[in-house]
């Protein structure tokens, strides 16, 4: 079992001071870096790699006198909001506010930006997508950022220098960046969930191998763990329809899609150990170690199944599912459903695969049209200032955060509100994922302390193994024909999986023929496509 500690406080120092003239007019701009921190060999501190800016108040400013720029936004359903506290605040201290121009009755946000891009009435200023934005930038659409950049955007400037990788992804197959990506942060996302109590009922340790947690799952299965007289608990359950079985293949050093090895692009699946881990899912299947309703039961397993109190492991995201010990603490008596460690694989691998990504593929850029490029792109670096994210990740000072201890810390009631993110996104405009770099410590406030302790494990621990493919440059004919190629060879393997695990088919006797279907419908041509783009992606 994984053992609580404190989380670990990072004290960040600053090392120098750099006084950079805007390229137009007389606004100064004071631009700082600190130190950069890895986060997957320690917990995120509050302001972990982040260019900072001293400017005084004129000093923030992006336009000498007042503008107002129209901006294309939905996020999660949600338009901007003219209201928005943290943009209002944000207006305030650039000379620049913002008119959004998508209505609020908008349901369909794909029709509403193919309506914008075919009348070519844009807005000043877009949130969109990676695929969006190289597609259309290199139509003329949207305006080269690279140059605006390195004269106007010195927090801009600094944290591209610092992340790499940012840049890397946000740069298109023709050297352009059209958009400033969301950077989120904090590597730790998903993990390995057990019942502890459940545990201690069948008198059994915390599984450390694959083979103990086959036995764990076991005992689950045949023990009534949950005392009811019933043999009613479901070992092993996922809400995420099919997919949430495949954090199972794991254990058999196996992958599901795509991944990186080394300087390569490899598809799992082609794999021998995919074969010997869909056999083994296969087994568990008919064992009764994994929920019957897997691929059908959907998005509430997690509620009802620990709600019933029939649930007993899943790999899940740590914040929501941990919150389950406080939601369900009455009802169930000595409820305990904490994370473990990843389970050594076959080969004696303890490894997490999923991870929060470090770039998104998602942010925001200039339209052509907008009249105002160089203000808009000092507006964008704002937000990269130790004020803006400060702002983007917990809001307004006395209205969503107070300082204490020189941390900005949630009100109670930000805390105290059901779906904290949802609450910030939609009542403040906080959180909303455009350009500006997350601070986890904004998540780690309203973390359950459960969730916290298996975060800081991940991550201390180099449980976290990034191998997925990153959002690479790709031509419009790159993108034409991987979607083309990507569609039916993922239906296929997905009706391959289901059929194999439910035993319609021996994983045996059909995985050959599978391999053989995956080559006529051209995957190798595709791990050719991803390839190409990767190692030019490599060479940026």
């Amino acid at each position: 079992m994984i053992k609580k500690r404190k989380l670990i406080s990072v004290v960040l120092s600053v090392i120098m001071v750099l006084t950079i003239l805007a390229a137009c007019g007389n606004n100064g701009a004071n631009n700082t870096t600190v130190n950069n921190v890895e986060n997957n060999q320690q917990t995120p501190a509050p302001d972990d790699a982040t260019p900072t800016n001293t400017e005084d108040a004129k000093g923030s400013l992006a336009s000498e006198e007042p503008i107002e720029l129209s901006i294309h936004l939905i996020v999660d359903g949600i338009p901007y909001n003219d209201d928005w506290a943290a943009f209002k605040k944000i207006a305030e201290l650039t000379n620049v506010s913002l008119k959004g121009s998508v209505s609020k009755n908008v349901t369909d946000t794909k029709e509403i930006f193919n309506l914008m891009m075919a009348t070519n009435d844009l807005s000043d200023i877009v949130r969109s997508s990676k695929v969006n934005f190289d597609k259309f930038g290199a139509e003329g659409a949207f305006v080269p950022l690279n140059e605006l950049i390195d004269e106007h955007a010195p927090n801009l400037k600094a944290f591209l220098e610092e992340h790499p990788d940012v840049r890397k992804i946000a740069t298109a197959a023709d050297g352009n960046m059209y958009y400033v990506p969301f950077t989120p942060d904090g590597a730790a996302a998903t993990g390995w969930f057990l019942r502890n109590d459940w545990l201690e009922a069948v008198g059994m340790e915390t599984p450390k191998t694959v083979d103990d947690y086959h036995a764990v799952l076991t005992a689950f299965k045949e023990k009534d763990p949950n005392k009811n007289g019933k043999a009613d608990e479901i070992p092993y359950f996922h809400g995420a329809t099919g997919f949430g079985i495949y954090f199972l293949l794991s254990l058999w050093d196996a992958k599901n899609d795509f991944y990186i090895d080394g300087e390569e692009v490899k598809y799992g699946p082609l794999d021998p150990s995919y074969k010997e881990g869909m056999a083994n899912l296969s087994q568990w299947y008919a064992e009764g170690l994994i929920d019957k309703e897997i691929f059908t039961r959907g998005g509430s397993a997690r509620e009802t199944l620990l709600t019933d109190n029939i649930g007993g492991s899943t790999h899940d995201w740590f914040g929501s599912t941990a919150g389950f010990n406080n939601t369900l603490a009455d009802q169930i008596p000595g409820f305990e459903f904490a994370p473990i460690a990843p389970p050594a694989s076959t080969s004696g691998l303890v490894a997490e695969y999923d991870f929060r990504p470090s770039v998104r593929d998602v942010g925001w850029g200039i339209s052509s049209s907008n009249p105002n490029p160089i203000e808009t792109i000092k507006y964008f670096d704002f937000f990269l200032s130790e004020e803006g994210r400060r702002i983007m990740n917990f809001g307004v000072e006395g209205e969503t955060y107070t300082m204490v201890d020189g941390k900005p810390t949630f009100t109670e009631e930000i805390l105290s509100a059901s779906n904290v993110v949802s609450t910030l996104k939609k009542d403040y405009g906080v959180q909303v994922e455009i350009g500006f770099h997350q601070n986890f410590d904004y998540e780690l406030q309203w973390m359950n302390p459960i969730a916290k302790i298996g975060v800081e494990e991940y991550i201390n621990n180099g449980y976290i193994v990034k191998t997925r493919l990153p959002n690479m440059a790709l031509t419009v004919d790159e993108q034409a024909r991987i979607k083309e190629l990507t569609g039916p060879i993922n239906t296929f393997r997905e009706e391959t999986g289901q059929k194999w695990v439910l035993g319609a088919e021996k994983v045996d006797a059909g995985y050959n023929k599978f391999v053989e279907q995956l080559k006529q419908m051209n995957i190798e041509e595709l791990l050719t496509l991803y390839n190409e783009a990767y190692q030019r992606y490599l060479s940026q």
